[in-house]
């Protein structure tokens, strides 16, 4: 039996109408507790999803933001120290304006000094490491240096690589300036021609010094790069180096090579450091995984068993083919000393450097019964199976099944017993006789008769077939062809310019008559169809003319600077006035110097511009133009200089303020070293590559629009402060320093406005963030947020509209149960 229940319509109607209250209450309600009228995708998914997509990029932005004020304040760092720096700097100005201004004198004239030669850069500088050192683990990473005691006729290559560090570092990846500095003086005490009269040291500045033990104007020193360097330790690195090669002059390599009859390649490979014996059989691991050759290795397992060989042996020398199918080994270590040898050994397999095996069949004989093979060589009493040597053939009875021999040390004889690396010839019959029981001929032996190898057969009509297919010990069925060494390539590389330096004869006060050229010299000059001639007058004496023209240099279209200054000196010591008054160099600026080799006010010296009168045919190395199609260039006047007399006594005050002035610069460089901030240094680097200390700040969240901020080297090398050797004695060398502080103090004022511009670019790109952020969060708040005064209203509203709801459906209930009693 079932039952229903019955509604009439107005309780039906009050019933929906309470249960859409009761929605619309609950509705208002999450609003109020939210204070949010869009609380997913469902109330409003226009409004919902953008504002989602605007509050996720104001929390992108948030995130952008500690990353623009850490810019900002690399930035305000930067600018302090260089604000700092340029306190240094104008203390530094100062000392030297004193030191300038100071004439009194109190103690006697300087001592002749010694020819000194500083590292264009510290060595820390230049090794780009955090600790300052460098790499010189393997013979490619070379800083060799050659050293001239003679303005560079003669010369003497100081060896720096792994093959001499190894006793001044433990770890030849981190080698110091101290250690570079010991192996250099040991070098030089085991030199002839430098021993007792040269040393090197490291400065407080951390560059590498040379300077010679004796002193006085005869004293010359030159210091560079040597052919074959590749690391720059100061005193610049070859160009165009390149490395040693040997290419074998035999047979190609196959694209197979059969090592299955036993033979092999060997090869004793030396790179001047290493030896190291390579053999390559059907057995030779091609990988540490367990490859190996096989039988019939192709060229890539052929190289990568010798390449393996060599690796693991501690050789720098690596082997390739090239593109005729020729084996060639190559060294890592460049330039022209570089060493690279290969001693090939015969072991039947050819890999260009001969060794081939060539079989013999042997000499047949005897008789039914007792038919006989004899080798045709005979066999070393004893024989020597030392260093591998090996042998493998077949013995074939007429008619019968072939037997594989193979004989090396660790063959046996009867006994049991290893046959070693020298065994008698009785040892290896045995040895033979045993393989060839145990291949199940019993009709065939060995025996050796008057040195000779013979094979007889007892149960056929014919000599048995004996075929060898590799023999390295000599058993005298087949020969081993002659071995060839290959070609060698030696490595080429041109040395560095360097730096030079000659010493002074005692002074007190005196200078020399100088002139220098107005701009550096390039590396190369083209005088193929100009000339830059000039002439020197010493004194009164008479104007002598200097021809620098296309017989200057070995290339008339590239003559270097070092030849512009060789041919001058050599036409100068060609000429009775000029010789041993006058000398010429270049400055470590690699400006061309003329100056007299005397002090005094008697030394005069004038130089005039003297290519001739066709503008197109004149060239300037300094000195002017004598006629120039530019207007303002040409003619160029005479330049005179005179030497000053002594001044009788040295300036102790000028050499305190000195020594000042140098130690300001150790302060600068610390200054510039110390202007961090997180990590990020914007005026100092280890090298010279400017992208170790760029500052990247990223302004969107999508990485597109940001600023790259470039770091400077803004310690005194950096600033080209260089410390000062003459002790301030001189005007010139104050004047000099000024100029350099003069040009160091702009450098810093550009430097501060560039990081100024920087600072106002993020500054103003933080506030537009900080400002866009709020714009976001309040546009997403906007079409998501309640009316909270509204939805409280309607809450109320809402509250009153159910109590009514609630009282009607009651009164309609009443009303219903009013009629059923009048009913009853």
């Amino acid at each position: 039996m079932s039952s229903s229940i019955t509604l009439s319509a107005a309780t039906r109607q009050n019933l929906l109408s309470l249960q859409d209250t009761a929605n619309l209450l609950s509705t208002t309600q999450n609003r109020l507790s939210t204070g949010k009228k869009v609380n997913s995708a469902l109330d409003d998914p226009t409004s919902f999803f953008t504002s989602q997509s605007l509050t996720s990029r104001s929390s992108d932005l948030s995130s952008l933001l500690n990353g623009i004020s850490n810019g900002v304040q690399t930035i305000q760092a930067a600018n302090q120290g260089i604000t700092s720096i340029q306190k240094l700097v104008d203390s530094a100005k100062s000392t030297a304006n004193q030191a300038l201004s100071d004439k009194s004198a109190v103690s006697s004239g300087l001592a002749a000094t010694a020819a000194t030669v500083s590292g264009s850069k510290s060595f820390q500088g230049l090794a780009g490491t955090p600790d300052g050192t460098q790499d010189f683990s393997s013979l490619g990473k070379d800083g060799s240096i050659d050293i001239s005691l003679d303005g560079g006729t003669t010369k003497s290559t100081i060896r720096l690589d792994s093959s001499t560090l190894g006793n001044n570092s433990s770890d030849l990846t981190k080698v110091s300036a101290n250690q570079i500095v010991s192996a250099i003086n040991s070098q030089i005490s085991n030199t002839a021609a430098l021993k007792g009269k040269i040393s090197a040291s490291v400065g407080s500045d951390g560059r590498i010094n040379f300077a010679t033990t004796a002193a006085g104007a005869t004293q010359k020193l030159s210091v560079a790069g040597s052919a074959g360097s590749t690391l720059d330790i100061g005193f610049g690195k070859a160009s165009t180096a390149k490395i040693a090669t040997l290419t074998a002059t035999g047979a190609n390599v196959a694209t197979a090579t059969d090592f299955s009859g036993g033979g092999s390649a060997a090869f004793t490979v030396n790179d001047g450091l290493k030896s190291v014996s390579v053999k390559i059989d059907q057995n030779s691991a091609t990988d540490a995984n367990g490859g190996t050759v096989g039988t019939s290795g192709d060229q890539t397992e052929v190289l990568a068993a010798i390449n393996k060989q060599l690796k693991d042996g501690g050789s720098s020398v690596t082997a390739s083919i090239n593109s005729s199918n020729k084996l060639v080994f190559s060294s890592q270590d460049s330039g022209p000393d570089a060493q690279l040898t290969v001693t090939p050994a015969a072991g039947g397999i050819d890999l260009g450097y001969g060794g081939a095996f060539a079989a013999t069949a042997g000499t047949a004989a005897g008789a039914s019964g007792a038919f006989t093979r004899t080798g045709t060589a005979t066999i070393a009493a004893p024989p020597n199976f030392a260093n591998g040597a090996s042998a493998q053939f077949t013995v074939t009875p007429s008619g019968g099944t072939a037997a594989t021999i193979k004989l090396d040390a660790t063959s046996l004889d009867t006994s049991g017993t290893a046959l070693g690396n020298s065994p008698t010839q009785a040892k290896v019959v045995e040895a033979i006789n045993r393989q060839l029981t145990a291949a199940g001929n019993t009709t065939t032996t060995a025996s050796i008769t008057g040195n000779a190898l013979v094979f007889t057969d007892t149960s056929t009509t014919a000599a048995p077939t004996v075929t060898f297919t590799a023999d390295t010990i000599g058993l005298g069925f087949g020969a081993n062809a002659a071995t060839s060494a290959g070609t060698f390539s030696a490595g080429t590389g041109t040395a560095a310019t360097g730096l030079s330096s000659t010493g002074s004869d005692a002074t007190d006060g005196s200078a020399k008559a100088i002139i220098n050229g107005n701009f550096a010299l390039t590396a190369a000059t083209n005088l193929s169809t100009k000339n830059a001639n000039f002439t020197i007058q010493l004194g009164t004496g008479p104007a002598k003319t200097i021809k620098v023209d296309n017989t200057t240099g070995a290339n008339a279209a590239a003559t270097t600077k070092q030849e512009i200054v060789d041919s001058i000196n050599k036409q100068i010591g060609a000429d009775t006035g000029l010789a041993g008054n006058v000398v010429a160099s270049l400055d470590a600026n690699d400006k061309l110097v003329i100056n007299t080799t005397s002090a005094g006010a008697s030394q005069k010296l004038t130089i005039q511009a003297a290519q001739g009168a066709t503008a197109s045919l004149n060239a300037d190395i300094g000195f002017g133009l004598q006629a120039s199609s530019v207007a303002g260039q040409g003619p160029a006047t005479a330049i005179t200089s005179t030497g000053t007399d002594s001044s009788g006594s040295t300036n102790s005050t000028r050499a305190s303020l000195a020594k000042q002035f140098n130690e300001l610069l150790n302060q600068i460089t610390q200054q510039a070293k110390d202007s961090s901030y997180n990590g990020v240094n914007l005026l100092y680097r280890n090298s010279a590559d400017e992208n170790e200390n760029t500052l990247k700040v990223t302004f969107n969240e999508l990485g597109t629009s940001s600023l790259s901020i470039k770091g400077v080297k803004l310690d005194a090398d950096g600033l080209g402060l260089t410390a000062v050797t003459g002790g301030f004695q001189s005007d010139d060398e104050i004047t000099k320093t000024l100029s350099a502080i003069t040009t160091a103090t702009s450098q810093l004022r550009g430097q501060a406005s560039t990081f100024g511009s920087n600072l106002s670019v993020v500054q103003n790109r933080q506030d537009f963030s900080k400002n866009l952020i709020t714009i976001l969060d309040t546009g997403s708040s906007n079409l998501t947020s309640a009316d909270l005064n509204e939805e409280a209203a309607n809450s109320q509203a809402l509250s009153t509209r159910n109590s009514l709801a609630i009282s009607a459906l009651s009164l309609a209930n009443q009303a219903q149960q009013g009629i059923l009693q009048l009913l009853r």
